[in-house]
C-alpha cells in the first residue's frame, strides 16, 4: 500500500508535483516556432512564379448546419442521453455508500435516471433546430456552395501581385505551389426556440517547392456573422452570398499572408493566453475575461474613437530576442480594421487603414498609475483616432496587426484578436469549464481570426 503524506498517497504528490513542473516549463520556455515564418524564408523571398491549385473537397464533404435538427429528435435524444447519465451518477453514488448500497441503489438509480432525462430533454431541446428552418439552411447553403475551391483558388492567385509574386504560365513549372481547398462550410450554432448560427468556412491549404517537397500544410477556420437563421433565409439567400464571399475573400487573404508574410515572434506561455497579437489597450481586452464571466463589452468615450494597443516590437520581443531579429526590423506600420458587429460575428468592413506610420508613445495608463499603486514600467503604445463618425449604441469589432521590414523584406505580424470565442455564443457549461482544445501548433498560432474571437467595443 503507497505511503500517505498529509491524508494525499505519495503517488499524486508526485504526479502534482510533475505537472507543476511540467507547466512551470512551459511557461519559461519559447514556444519552438518563435520568430520563424511559416515558410521557410528561403523558398518566399524575391520574386517568383506561384502556380494556384484547387484541390477537390474530401469525398463526401457537404455543407454542414450545427444542432440536431428536429425538436422533438433532438429533445428524444438529450433525455435519453441524460437519464443514462443520470442512472450512473446514482449507481456510482450508491456504491460510496459501503453496506448501505443495496438500501439505495432502488432509490437513487431511478432519481438519478429521472432528474437527468429531464435536464437531457431541456438541453435537447435548446439545441434542436426546428425542421423547417433546418431544411432552408440547408438547401441555401447546398446552392451557395458553387465551387469554393476553385473560387478560393481564384483569390489567391490574384493577390499575388500585390506580393510581389507572378502567377506561373501553364506548363511552365514553378518556383511554389500552392493547393487550396475548402474542407467544410456551413451555419453553426442553432440553439434556443429561435436558432442563431454563424456561418463557418475551413480550409486546408498546402505549400509545396518547385520540386514538389511539401513545405507547409495546415487547416484553419474563418467566420462570418451571426444571424438567425430565418435572417440567413430572407431574400433567397442574399445574406448567405454574402458571408459566403466574405469568408472565401477572409480565407484567400490569410493563405498569402501565411505563405509570404507572416513572421512570429514572442509567444506568450500562459495557458491559454487571453489574447493573441498586440494587445488592446483602450478599449482594452474583454472585462473578467476568464470563466465563466468573460465576455464584457468595453465601452468607448464617443463615436469617433481613439484606438490604443501596444507597440511593435513589443517588449516581451525584445526581452526575448533570438538571433538578433529585432535588431534587423525596419519600418514599422500599422493596419486597422473596424467592422460593425452582427451577433458577435463580423458584418460590414466600415473602417479601415492600411500603413499606419505611427510613433509609439508610454501608455497614460501604464506612466500614471492609481493613487497607492507602484508605478509600473511605461509601456510603449501607438494609438489612432478614428476618422469616420461611428453609430451610436452600436457593437464593433476590431483588429490590428503590424507591418515591417525584416532585412528589407516586407512582413507582418498575425492579426490581434481574443484567444476565446464570444461568451454570448457559448453554453453555460462552455462558460465555466473550458472545453475547446489548444490548437495543435501551440497557442495564438492561428491563420486569419477564428470565429467569434474579435475584440469588440460599444459606442456610446
Amino acid at each position: 500500500m503507497p505511503t500517505v503524506r498529509h491524508g494525499r498517497p505519495a503517488w499524486r504528490v508526485r504526479l502534482s508535483a510533475g505537472l507543476l513542473s511540467v507547466l512551470a516549463w512551459g511557461c519559461a520556455t519559447p514556444h519552438p516556432l518563435a520568430y520563424t515564418p511559416a515558410v521557410p524564408e528561403a523558398a518566399r523571398r524575391g520574386s517568383m512564379a506561384v502556380a494556384v491549385r484547387p484541390i477537390a473537397s474530401p469525398s463526401g464533404a457537404s455543407p454542414q448546419l450545427g444542432g440536431k435538427v428536429g425538436k422533438g429528435s433532438a429533445t428524444g435524444q438529450g433525455a435519453t442521453t441524460g437519464a443514462a447519465t443520470g442512472a450512473m451518477a446514482g449507481l456510482l453514488t450508491s456504491l460510496q455508500t459501503g453496506p448501505f448500497f443495496v438500501l439505495l441503489a432502488p432509490i437513487l438509480v431511478p432519481a438519478g435516471a429521472l432528474v437527468g432525462g429531464a435536464g437531457g430533454a431541456a438541453v435537447g431541446y435548446a439545441h434542436g433546430i426546428p425542421r423547417k428552418e433546418a431544411e432552408a439552411a440547408q438547401a441555401l447553403l447546398a446552392r451557395n456552395q458553387a465551387d469554393l475551391s476553385a473560387e478560393l483558388a481564384q483569390r489567391v492567385a490574384r493577390r499575388l501581385p500585390g506580393l510581389g509574386k507572378v502567377q506561373a504560365s501553364p506548363g511552365v513549372a514553378p518556383d511554389l505551389r500552392i493547393d487550396v481547398s475548402a474542407l467544410s462550410w456551413g451555419l453553426y450554432g442553432g440553439a434556443g426556440a429561435q436558432p442563431v448560427a454563424d456561418f463557418e468556412l475551413t480550409v486546408g491549404y498546402g505549400v509545396l517547392d518547385g520540386k514538389g517537397a511539401m513545405l507547409l500544410f495546415r487547416q484553419f477556420t474563418v467566420g462570418g456573422p451571426r444571424r438567425p437563421l430565418q435572417a440567413w433565409a430572407a431574400e433567397d439567400g442574399r445574406l448567405l452570398r454574402q458571408a459566403v464571399e466574405r469568408a472565401v475573400d477572409e480565407a484567400a487573404e490569410a493563405v498569402c499572408d501565411a505563405t509570404f508574410l507572416i513572421q512570429d515572434f514572442h509567444l506568450s506561455g500562459d495557458l491559454p493566453p487571453l489574447t493573441c497579437g498586440l494587445l488592446p489597450l483602450r478599449p482594452g481586452p474583454m472585462f473578467l475575461a476568464a470563466p465563466p464571466f468573460r465576455g464584457a463589452l468595453p465601452k468607448v468615450e464617443d463615436c469617433s474613437p481613439v484606438l490604443r494597443w501596444e507597440a511593435f516590437p513589443r517588449q516581451q520581443d525584445l526581452d526575448h530576442d533570438q538571433g538578433g531579429v529585432c535588431r534587423r526590423i525596419g519600418e514599422v506600420c500599422y493596419d486597422l480594421r473596424i467592422w460593425v458587429s452582427v451577433g458577435g460575428g463580423p458584418g460590414d468592413l466600415v473602417y479601415e487603414r492600411t500603413g499606419l506610420h505611427l510613433e509609439p508613445r508610454a501608455d497614460p495608463a501604464e506612466a500614471s498609475p492609481p493613487e497607492g499603486e507602484p508605478r509600473r514600467p511605461a509601456r510603449p503604445a501607438a494609438e489612432h483616432r478614428v476618422e469616420a463618425v461611428l453609430a451610436p449604441a452600436t457593437e464593433y469589432l476590431w483588429s490590428v496587426r503590424a507591418r515591417f521590414t525584416l532585412d528589407g523584406v516586407a512582413r507582418a505580424t498575425r492579426w490581434s484578436m481574443n484567444q476565446s470565442p464570444d461568451v454570448r455564443a457559448q453554453t453555460t457549461a462552455q462558460r465555466w469549464f473550458r472545453m475547446e482544445p489548444l490548437p495543435p501548433r501551440g497557442p495564438c498560432l492561428y491563420d486569419g481570426i477564428p470565429p467569434l474571437r474579435h475584440h469588440r467595443f460599444r459606442t456610446p
